[in-house]
């Protein structure tokens, strides 16, 4: 797995200071063999967690969101879990690698406790795990060849030019298109975004569809690429905007894990910190959720 995903030297490189920002002790774990899971049946995981002194968590090596480098956890979510699992007591944060389409399925099997990874909050995902309160939203956007021939704006567009599109496993960006017109044999399931890097200029695929955040990271390491990044957009299913909005997941019967990661969540957004936290990744004032948008409104649809 880690050697076909983006390290954050391979998408981006900030400066050393930011560059030493944020990062997480402990071994990140491969994708084929993890940790046992020592959490055990049922509540009382926080407790464990403060009396072993670390939590275990899933990510899928997606920049800016959560990757390694250097053999250590680090992005965006493992910056937000490790400020809030501190305040709680937890010293350590472990990271367990997977396919990005196995997070809830790994979560649900007790390898690990909690997802970092930016996950988007979906009523279909919501039927499965229990997420924590948004901590951040995000618009969606196109990777496309110099110039945008096909003149791609967003789904239904891509739907109408009938060209291949690159999408992550699992990920968000497949569901909006399918259900926006998309043909499923135009739609391209690809490992990396390194993968989708690739695809793209050997014209497997025209278009690859992440989000903004992530697609202008892909291109800050490669200026020379003949790609260019669509304006960004948030896609519209059945007259309802899909608001892109990232946040913790848990076990449903993790409610302690839950309740206290949403209380101090609520205090990073209220102090400022949580801009501060996520900054140096690429996110700006206009990520932080509007006070409306919730998970439960976002569980809906």
């Amino acid at each position: 797995m880690a050697s076909g995903t983006w390290t954050r030297r391979d998408l981006f490189r900030y400066g050393a200071a930011v560059a030493g920002m944020v990062t997480v002790s402990g071994a990140v774990a491969g994708c084929s063999r993890t940790d046992p899971n020592p959490s055990g049946e049922g509540g009382g995981l926080l407790e464990q967690a403060k009396e072993r002194g670390y939590l275990t968590v899933g990510f899928a090596g997606e920049a800016p969101y959560a990757f390694q480098e250097g053999g250590k956890l680090t992005g965006q979510a493992p910056a937000v879990h490790t400020e809030i699992w501190k305040a709680l007591g937890i010293g350590e944060l472990r990271g367990v690698q997977v396919d990005f389409g196995q997070l809830i399925p790994g979560l649900n099997a007790k390898r690990f406790d909690a997802v970092a990874a930016g996950m988007f909050v979906l009523p279909e995902r919501c039927a499965q795990a229990a997420f924590s309160e948004p901590v951040y939203c995000a618009p969606q956007a196109f990777l496309v060849p110099k110039g945008n021939p096909k003149k791609i704006t967003d789904y239904k567009s891509v739907a109408a030019a009938g060209i291949k599109l690159g999408v992550l496993p699992g990920a968000v960006e497949g569901i909006h298109a399918k259900k926006l017109g998309v043909a499923d044999g135009n739609i391209v399931e690809i490992a990396t975004q390194r993968d989708g890097l690739a695809a793209l200029e050997a014209g497997r695929v025209q278009a690859f569809g992440l989000t903004s955040i992530s697609l202008r990271n892909m291109l800050k390491d490669e200026p020379d690429a003949p790609l260019e990044l669509t304006e960004p957009f948030t896609p519209v299913v059945d007259g309802k905007e899909q608001l892109g909005c990232g946040a913790a997941v848990f076990r449903k019967d993790s409610t302690d894990l839950l309740e206290a990661f949403n209380g101090e969540l609520a205090k990073l957004k209220e102090s400022g910190k949580l801009l501060e936290l996520m900054k140096p990744f690429g996110f700006g004032e206009e990520t932080i959720p509007e006070a409306d948008v919730t998970t439960d409104k976002l569980c809906k649809g």
